[in-house]
């Protein structure tokens, strides 16, 4: 691959990402304007689904910063942004519902959520030493140090692709749960959807931009991984 076509590359990912980064600030933006039906906080709205659903012992918490919401299955605790805490808008109700689609995943033993969880740890690892650990693998020569590096990092990227699945099973639950507990109007749901669907899609740009980092390590570092020899390549 020539080095052209990795900034091709690089540059439809980069635009990409930044147009899914934009339509879920517009649309978080909109849908924050709007009541939803129950006229309930979002914090309010994850204690009904929770309850609904025998989770009393899960608690849910407010955390400063926008768009901080998760659940973190190792403290079994929710956490709401401060905003969709208190706010009764549609798009509180909707990331509410979606982080107890977590937990409901957590109480069923959802395997890729499992999976992922378990993985985090060793990702982690290799986000951070892996780069390091090729670069003075490179300068030693040493061409297993440079395997060892990169086949790390790149074993943290592959943990963004099993991000998805789990994702998008958290919004199908959302849904369900907040047309079950009858907590959505039908101006609600079309809201809570294109939320949903927004905030899914910046996984789906995460998912390209590892794709694209990797096509990048293959390119620079492919001969190294494989073990054969290869010219130096082209410094970006």
């Amino acid at each position: 691959m020539s080095i052209m076509a990795y900034y091709v590359i690089a540059g439809l990912v980069f635009v990409f990402s930044w147009g899914v980064k934009q339509k879920l600030q517009s649309t978080y933006k909109r849908w924050s304007q709007v009541r939803n039906a129950t006229d309930r906080p979002g914090g309010e709205i994850a204690r009904i689904i929770l309850d609904a659903n025998r989770l009393q012992s899960v608690p849910v918490g407010a955390v400063p910063g926008k768009l901080t919401d998760h659940y973190d299955p190792r403290s079994k605790q929710l956490s709401l942004a401060r905003d969709n805490f208190v706010d009764p808008s549609v798009a509180a109700m909707a990331i509410a519902a979606h982080e107890c689609g977590h937990a409901l995943q957590d109480a069923d033993d959802y395997r890729p959520m499992e999976l992922r969880t378990s993985l985090v740890p060793v990702a982690n690892a290799g986000a951070r030493f892996g780069l390091p650990v090729a670069i003075v693998g490179s300068i030693m020569g040493s061409a297993m140090m440079v395997q060892i590096g990169i086949l790390g990092y790149v074993g943290s990227i592959l943990l963004t692709f099993l991000t998805l699945p789990v994702e998008f099973n958290a919004s199908k639950r959302a849904l369900a749960q907040l047309e079950g507990l009858d907590l959505v109007s039908a101006d609600g749901r079309e809201g809570a959807r294109q939320v949903l669907r927004a905030a899914a899609m910046t996984y789906v740009a995460g998912v390209a931009s590892s794709a694209g980092y990797l096509v990048y390590l293959v390119f620079m570092f492919g001969g190294s991984i494989l073990g054969k020899s290869k010219s130096a390549p082209p410094k970006l």
